[in-house]
């Protein structure tokens, strides 16, 4: 096992000057959350960071949520691709040459891990995972191959999920447009007589 630190560059966000003139886009956390949900993200928009430590996300890179009681990770798609992340979230930057970004999602998205996360967590109301806590991450680091194997069965899972989370969605639809449709069919009836 190998500290997160020493597979991936860790950054911290940045602080928003949100600016409808602005040509800076930045991921929240809330943007993170809808990543992770299979919506688009509502990305802020203003003035570009004047700061060294101010990168914009690109390939490859992983997005940990550093705020809230679940620790929402994502690795970036094309959506978030030249935003800058802002401070409740960390920008991971693996190594990979070394990890699999997917991998160390599949990684990072564990039930054990995520106890660990929110045991590490400093704060009362909205609790925040202290970088460091995140670099000291230990992570197994298989051979690439095994790697690659283990992260497209966690993609395979992750697809599978939000697939039965839709038919939920569509079946109570359908079911609620069913009862309404025997309801109106029954309205039409002519009034039940006793006899």
């Amino acid at each position: 096992m190998l500290e997160l630190k020493e597979m991936a560059d860790i950054f911290t966000g940045v602080s928003i000057r949100e600016a409808k003139s602005g040509s800076a886009r930045f991921m929240r956390l809330s943007d993170l959350s809808d990543l992770r949900a299979g919506r688009t993200p509502a990305l802020a928009t203003g003035k570009a960071p004047e700061v060294a430590r101010a990168l914009t996300i690109e390939e490859g890179d992983v997005i940990v949520g550093a705020r809230g009681s679940v620790t929402d990770v994502s690795v970036a798609c094309d959506m978030v691709f030249g935003a800058f992340v802002s401070l409740d979230i960390y920008l991971v930057r693996p190594d990979r040459a070394r990890v699999n970004p997917q991998y160390l999602v599949a990684f990072l998205t564990l039930p054990t891990t995520q106890a660990l996360f929110a045991s590490g967590k400093q704060g009362s109301s909205l609790a925040r995972l202290p970088k460091e806590a995140l670099e000291k991450m230990e992570v197994p680091l298989p051979p690439m191959r095994v790697q690659k194997l283990i992260a497209d069965l966690a993609l395979s899972f992750e697809q599978e999920d939000k697939l039965l989370k839709k038919l939920t969605t569509l079946n109570s639809i359908l079911g609620r447009e069913t009862v309404a449709r025997a309801i109106r069919a029954a309205d039409s009836q002519p009034p039940y007589k006793e006899q």
